[in-house]
């Protein structure tokens, strides 16, 4: 665990507060805190030091930290997870609405080292809203494949895609951990991606989000469904997206 409070570490923090100085003692503890997030003490996704820690680092009191905090939460620097403590936001991925590249092309582009981890694969018969996204009769048998999407900053999103199974026999063998699916769509079914359509609403996370997504309980989540198509514009998947707001922006250019 690390050590937010020996001596050295106290003496230093509250040397850098000025007690007669105009600037306020919670905007000082506002411009360290910034300070030391951007020379990397406190990483994206860390663990602040609590209250209590804080308060004693900086020899000052809990009002004059909370309102440190509340500034910086406000500013969106910081985010507080209930029964968990207060961390380092981490920076939004931006992408784009319109681009019809999968997770691995997009967010390699982006810099963001992303991976997909294989949560589950199950054949199911197909219910109505999935039916008539693949443009099949309810009850045919289709691939529900459940996918953890993260970068090097921890979990993104969560995929729920849905193929139709006669139409990709196989490819559930075929599928593992950061495999890119629309390049083996591609290579192993000669299929080209050329067409998407999305509808983005937004919902709050449940209990099965929270220990996937590392997310707070009831946090807003973008709840996007995508359906594409081939050449042809016949429907190739269904898929299911949830992700936390506070971790991606989407942008559409028109």
């Amino acid at each position: 665990m690390t050590d937010f409070t020996g001596p050295a570490r106290l003496a230093e923090a509250a040397d850098n507060l000025s007690r007669v100085d105009s600037v306020p003692l919670y905007s000082q503890i506002k411009q360290r805190l910034l300070a030391e997030i951007g020379e990397g003490k406190y990483a994206e996704g860390g663990l602040l030091p609590t209250e209590t820690q804080l308060c004693d680092i900086y020899a000052v009191s809990r009002i004059t930290v909370r309102r440190a905090i509340s500034e910086l939460q406000d500013e969106g620097v910081l985010e507080k997870r209930a029964g968990k403590g207060t961390f380092v936001s981490v920076q939004r991925i931006v992408t784009s609405l319109v681009k019809l590249n999968g997770f691995t092309e997009t967010y390699t582009a982006l810099g963001a080292d992303p991976h997909n981890q294989l949560l589950s694969i199950d054949t199911i018969a197909a219910d109505i809203p999935t039916a008539d996204a693949l443009a099949l009769a309810r009850g045919t048998l289709v691939l529900q494949v459940r996918r953890l999407i993260r970068t090097r900053k921890g979990p993104l999103s969560i995929d729920q895609s849905y193929f139709e199974l006669a139409r990709f026999p196989g490819l559930a063998e075929e599928l593992h951990d950061d495999v890119s699916l629309y390049g083996l769509l591609r290579q192993k079914y000669g299929v080209q991606v050329k067409h998407s359509r999305r509808h983005i609403n937004v919902r709050l996370a449940g209990q099965a989000d929270r220990q996937v997504l590392n997310c707070n309980l009831g946090e807003p989540l973008f709840d996007m469904e995508k359906i594409v198509y081939d050449d042809d514009m016949r429907p190739l998947q269904r898929s299911l997206l949830a992700t936390p707001t506070n971790r991606i922006t989407y942008t559409i250019d028109v």
